[in-house]
């Protein structure tokens, strides 16, 4: 009779022991098994609210970019040495990759943000403004750039051997670190831009237009123009300062209405060049216009040719003058190689060039003469 029950318990056994195994749990993926990487948050400063309230926001920050964070007391005040020592403490015994802290500045105008990380061994200190509603929201932005930036160097030569092996206590870089961090790993991996040069950087040739008037009389007078220059800057080389150029002008021949009285005495023609030395300096702002100010010494040519009228006969002359120029104008940047320049320049010239005709004087030139120039430069 004691056959029977156990003959029925072999029976039934197979049938409860799928059961059994449908309702225990499935086993967690790997990855969902993997606990998040852990970034430790020394309590500082607690009785002060805004301290308090940035370090709440950093915890959202990494808790957000999922993160473990765990706060750690802090057991008392220090020096720059105890807060590193119970940031990389804190860090070690927590099992964290890094350790951030916050502290307010003993002129309770700023804060000082640390950051420890173990991936790199380095500990890194900001000091930040804390005035305004939005301060706490600010600290704990530059908190985590902080971090970011600590990290970086870990993310760029994670992929590269090292000589030596690895730092004595440093860590690997984390997955879901390494995750995180790719956005900024992109950014900073991908060719820098250049660093934009200055509008008269390297070599340039300007060709354009001149207008010359002269408070004396004679003009006004228009022809052609040309510049070349050479500037310092990002490919200018460094011989001269970024900014900073030598320029060598020439201007005309200049061509303006004839002086003096065809019914009268006659008419006399009037032509002008000049050729400058110029050191100009470009203010650059980061927008498309520059100002542009410049200051040079050269020479002033003056050549007139006289058309009288009887007993008088035809005559020509001339004068050269040295002169000095001052000039100011801007520059409309087109492309990265090209400008538009635009500006004035005051004249002086000794001796200073005069116009007669028959004893009666039509004009002079030189003080002062101003010129304008319109021109398209370009960067070779």
């Amino acid at each position: 009779m004691r056959a029977a029950p156990l003959l029925t318990c072999l029976l039934l056994a197979p049938a409860f022991a799928p059961a059994r195994a449908a309702a225990a749990p499935p086993a967690p993926p790997q990855e969902a098994a993997a606990a998040a990487s852990r970034v430790a948050i020394v309590e500082a400063d607690a009785d002060d609210p805004l301290v308090r309230e940035a370090a709440t926001r950093l915890r959202a920050e990494l808790g957000a970019a999922g993160f473990e964070v765990v706060s750690v007391p802090r057991a008392r005040d220090g020096d720059a040495r105890d807060v590193r020592a119970a940031l990389e403490r804190a860090a070690r015994d927590e099992g964290a990759f890094a350790a951030a802290a916050i502290f307010r500045s003993r002129a309770g105008a700023t804060a000082d943000l640390w950051i420890v990380d173990r991936v790199t061994q380095k500990t890194v200190v900001r000091t930040v403004e804390v005035a305004g509603a939005a301060a706490p929201s600010v600290m704990a932005v530059r908190a985590v750039e902080l971090l970011q930036a600590s990290l970086l160097e870990a993310n760029l030569l994670a992929s590269r051997p090292q000589p030596g092996g690895a730092a004595a206590g440093a860590v690997a870089v984390p997955d879901d670190v390494r995750r995180w961090m790719a956005p900024v790993r992109r950014q900073a991996a991908a060719d820098p831009a250049a660093e934009r040069p200055g509008m008269l950087a390297g070599i340039g040739v300007e060709a354009g237009l001149t207008a010359l008037q002269s408070t004396g009389g004679i003009g006004p007078a228009l022809g052609p123009a040309l510049r070349l220059s050479y500037g310092g800057g990002a490919a200018g080389g460094g011989v001269l300062p970024a900014g900073l150029a030598a320029r060598l002008t020439f201007a005309g021949p200049t061509l303006a209405p004839a002086l003096g009285d065809a019914r009268a005495l006659g008419t006399v023609s009037v032509r002008q060049e000049m050729a400058l030395l110029e050191a100009v300096w470009a203010l650059e702002t980061g927008g498309a216009v520059s100002p542009v100010l410049s200051a040079g010494v050269g020479g002033f040519h003056l050549f007139i040719s006289g058309d009288p009228l009887p007993p008088l006969r035809s005559a020509t002359g001339e004068v050269w003058s040295v002169a000095a120029a001052l000039g100011a104008g801007a520059g409309l940047r087109v492309t990265e190689r090209a400008a538009l320049l635009l500006d004035a320049h005051a004249i002086f010239a000794e001796p200073r060039a005069v116009v007669t005709l028959g004893g009666e004087r039509l004009g002079s030139a030189g003080r002062p003469t101003f010129a304008g120039f319109l021109g398209l430069l370009v960067r070779l």
